[in-house]
């Protein structure tokens, strides 16, 4: 497993939440997101597409909280379905996971338990956070590529 430290800075995010198993609650918050997306005419060339998925090693899996996101550059009207976020920056251990969203979970746990407990490192209390970087719609299940990031508390 190639896993790279990295900073990133905080970022603002448009955000709608699920609760429950993340393979129920994660397609629900995408599409209610999707329709935000293109009723507010949000994306653009910039906009990056993130995941948070919170508590997912000490929560059952009915309360888990998923938050299908956007990267937003200007301030939003958080009264309909998306509400505004800032993701916090700080120091992340990601890895590019390359393969179908049904493999994900897989690596997570590849990196909480083999990769974290020989890192000397210790996670952060933030979500965690996956980045898309394929279009599904165009990409065969193998070739789906997803930063996932897991965050650091500073040494």
């Amino acid at each position: 497993m190639e896993v790279v430290i990295e900073t990133l800075p905080d970022i603002r995010v448009a955000a709608v939440r699920e609760v429950g198993p993340y393979n129920t609650s994660a397609p629900q918050a995408w599409s209610q997101l999707s329709l935000w997306i293109a009723k507010n005419g949000m994306l653009s060339r910039h906009s990056i597409f993130l995941g948070l998925r919170h508590d997912p090693t000490t929560t059952p899996d009915d309360q888990v909280r998923y938050d299908a996101a956007v990267s937003v550059s200007e301030e939003i009207d958080s009264t309909g379905v998306a509400r505004e976020l800032i993701v916090p920056g700080g120091e992340f251990a990601m890895y590019t996971h390359q393969g179908s969203y049904e493999t994900i979970n897989d690596a997570w746990n590849k990196l909480y338990w083999e990769w974290l407990p020989n890192s000397g490192r210790t996670p952060a209390d933030q979500p965690n956070i996956e980045i898309y970087l394929s279009d599904t719609n165009f990409s065969a299940d193998k070739e789906i590529m997803t930063k996932l990031l897991l965050p650091l508390q500073p040494i």
